[in-house]
């Protein structure tokens, strides 16, 4: 088996229209053909005076919420990892109660189950 790191990078100004109104941040993976995935980890931080919140979302609908306080950061190791099947789209959106600054590493391994 041979495995490959995806990394969903961004950093990304955020107008806090509420939480309620998620913004597309323009991240998105789609597992390979002959492969699985899985999202290993999540690191952010929010430069916002108020809460921001990450949306994992599959095949369009919300897979993990990833809530950062106002001026906070996070590294989330995921200990439950689903395996994501080929051909399933991983996208990111996010919303923010004040307008900041949003920095996000998301970290996939990619694992090819054909040679």
């Amino acid at each position: 088996m041979a495995y490959t790191t995806v990394l969903l990078q961004t950093i990304n100004a955020l107008e806090g229209e509420g939480l309620d109104f998620p913004k597309n941040l323009g991240l998105s993976y789609t597992v390979s053909q002959g492969c699985t995935a899985g999202v290993q980890y999540v690191r952010a931080g929010n430069t916002a005076e108020g809460m921001a919140n990450i949306m994992l979302l599959k095949d369009g609908k919300v897979m993990r919420y990833f809530p950062i306080s106002a001026g906070g950061s996070i590294h989330v190791p995921l200990a439950i990892v689903d395996e994501l099947q080929p051909g399933t789209e991983v996208s990111v959106t996010a919303a923010c109660e004040g307008s900041g600054t949003l920095i996000l590493d998301i970290g996939i391994l990619e694992v090819n189950k054909s040679g």
